[in-house]
């Protein structure tokens, strides 16, 4: 009987410090995976502020696109936040300093500006605003958010410091039929299901191109005069005139 009580009792106190060394080595191992999870935000951290780009902005050459640039709807940019709050803050900083610091590579990261254009790299996508002057009628506005699935145009008439939505149908009234040689109804099918291809340049202060990567001279030279469009500013008309249609060879080609 004695030896069985023994028994016992080896057992529980080979139990009992098994369990307490289980319980040590887990508790070991959290320290060492919150560790691991330290070094890595740490590491994360240090990568984002390492990456600096100092912008030089001269705030009087730029001062009617960044004026434009702080009263944007938050609609037109619809793929990614950028409050007005923020943009003031910006303009602010330029304007008190003719530079701009971006910290961050791969989110809100400014890849151009002149003064009636510029472009930024946002996330995964790109967005652009150009402005076009009309004199005494004020200035035409140009907003794209580009993504993946497409192009979100918007246009604004800006005058006396007023800023007024406008169609873009009014400026490049159904451009792709432009394109068109053969007016059957394969052609222009082709045309409608490609419309997320069309790139839409906004660059140049007088000067607006139309063209689609995917519409090919090798494939539809019987359904298109080309695959590219340009336009110019008219300021008598206030609107701007087709000057050129062409086929544009892509990169891949």
């Amino acid at each position: 009987m004695m030896n069985y009580k023994i028994y016992i009792l080896i057992i529980f106190i080979i139990g009992f410090y098994s369990c307490e060394f289980k319980v040590k080595s887990v508790d070991n191992n959290e320290r060492k995976g919150n560790h691991i999870l330290v070094e890595s935000l740490q590491f994360e951290s240090k990568k984002e502020i390492k990456f600096k780009d100092t912008i030089k902005i001269n705030y009087s050459a730029h001062k009617t696109l960044l004026d434009i640039l702080k009263i944007l709807p938050e609609t037109t940019m619809r793929s990614w936040e950028w409050s007005k709050k923020d943009r003031i803050q910006m303009v602010e900083f330029i304007k008190n300093n003719n530079y701009l610091i971006d910290s961050t590579e791969t989110y809100n990261n400014i890849k151009y500006i002149k003064p009636n254009t510029i472009g930024i790299q946002v996330v995964d996508g790109f967005w652009t605003l150009s402005i076009y002057d009309f004199g005494k009628n004020g200035f035409l506005i140009v907003t794209n958010d580009i993504v993946g699935d497409g192009n979100d145009i918007q246009t604004f008439s800006f005058k006396n410091n007023k800023l007024t939505p406008t169609k873009m149908a009014n400026w490049f009234c159904e451009f792709q039929y432009e394109l068109l040689l053969n007016n059957s109804t394969t052609c222009i099918d082709f045309l409608h299901e490609n419309e997320w291809t069309y790139d839409y340049d906004f660059s140049d202060k007088e000067i607006v191109e139309i063209s689609s990567w995917l519409l090919t001279e090798k494939k539809l030279n019987s359904c298109l005069k080309g695959n590219s469009i340009k336009y110019k500013l008219n300021l008598e008309s206030k609107t701007f005139d087709i000057i050129s249609v062409f086929w544009k060879k892509n990169k891949a080609e």
